[in-house]
């Protein structure tokens, strides 16, 4: 009796063991994938990450296939607009610079090439079949590079606009050094320096004359020599301007949601 079922017993072993192995065999030919696995796009922005489905975006037909505007994925209740005491509204987008990163973690500044600004997403597009990232050429003039393929992260950074007569810039802010200075309240609170925001692009700051405007366009009327406008500050924490040049104190020179130096 007890032989029989040791037998019985070996052969359920060896008949589970084989089902084991079909079953495991049939799982590597043909791997189950999460129907939702590339149906989102992760949006980083202020050390947070937001997990964006494509179901809940608007879509577009970009040369017959679905597509949704790359802009759709970064909306006001993310970046709010800015209001002025008049409570106009301007874009507060326009104050960000978009690395566009694919599954491979390459982007456009892998091949030199700077991060994408907000006008660039309301041109360029993504198609929900195999989440590649295009600019087209008859919208708008940008290197292949910025065409990801299987794109899934979009990262947003601050930044500034060095606005020359016939070009502009993008310095981001996590590519200067914040330094510890004495604020108008007389507390140590980190800034960045102008100075290395401009020298980080211009090999001969001297040679120019600037000016700085906020996002409402508001500014000094009257443009800095070089001396004066490396005495200047963006104050992270209170999020204006501080100049410690005594001719540059005014109201005019506390400048809040700077968007633009100006090179002249």
């Amino acid at each position: 009796m007890s032989l029989s079922i040791r037998s019985n017993r070996t052969l359920f072993l060896l008949l589970t063991s084989v089902l084991i192995i079909t079953g495991c065999s049939k799982d590597d030919d043909n791997p189950v994938t999460p129907n939702d696995s590339d149906k989102f796009m992760w949006v980083h922005y202020k050390g947070d990450s937001i997990k964006v489905l494509f179901e809940n975006l608007p879509k577009i037909t970009a040369d017959g296939e679905e597509a949704i505007q790359l802009s759709s994925f970064v909306d006001t209740n993310l970046i709010h607009p800015f209001y002025d005491k008049n409570n106009v509204s301007y874009e507060a987008r326009n104050l960000y610079c978009y690395q566009v990163v694919g599954d491979d973690g390459f982007c456009a500044s892998q091949k030199g090439y700077q991060n994408n600004i907000w006008q660039h997403l309301q041109l360029g597009h993504i198609l929900t079949s195999d989440r590649r990232v295009i600019f087209p050429d008859n919208k708008i003039d940008l290197a292949g590079a910025y065409n990801v393929k299987a794109t899934s992260h979009i990262y947003i950074y601050r930044k500034f606009d060095l606005a020359f007569t016939d070009s502009t810039l993008c310095v981001e802010f996590r590519n200067i050094t914040p330094v510890q200075v004495t604020n108008l309240d007389g507390n140590l609170e980190d800034a960045i320096p102008l100075k290395d925001v401009v020298t980080k692009m211009v090999a001969a700051p001297s040679s120019f004359q600037y000016n700085i405007l906020s996002l409402d366009n508001f500014g000094p009327s009257q443009d800095m020599i070089w001396d004066q406008f490396q005495t200047g500050y963006w104050l992270l924490s209170s999020e204006k301007t501080m100049f410690a040049d005594t001719s540059l104190t005014g109201g005019k020179y506390k400048v809040k949601v700077l968007e633009k130096i100006l090179l002249k």
